[in-house]
């Protein structure tokens, strides 16, 4: 818990309209990039937070064991 705690996670994805993401950024694509950019594996059920689908800066819960979890911040960036 304290290798994520307050870590960010940094995420591009096509734009769309306004702003608006081509599809969203789902739990399943924040577990591959946590094990991209921290060498954590993680189980995408353990994430918790809403689908994002515009561009910005998201908190999300990781639920690692009973009673212990750890904040996240994924930035999801346009990509070039």
């Amino acid at each position: 818990a304290a290798a994520l705690k307050g870590k960010t996670l940094k995420r591009t994805a096509r734009a769309g309209q306004g702003g608006r993401l081509f599809g969203s950024v789902t739990t399943k694509e924040v577990a591959e990039a946590l094990k991209a950019q921290f060498h954590v594996e993680l189980d995408k059920r353990k994430i918790s937070m809403a689908d994002i689908k515009a561009f910005g800066s998201y908190s999300c819960e990781i639920k690692l064991y009973a009673g212990i979890t750890a904040k996240l911040f994924v930035m999801v960036g346009e990509q070039a």
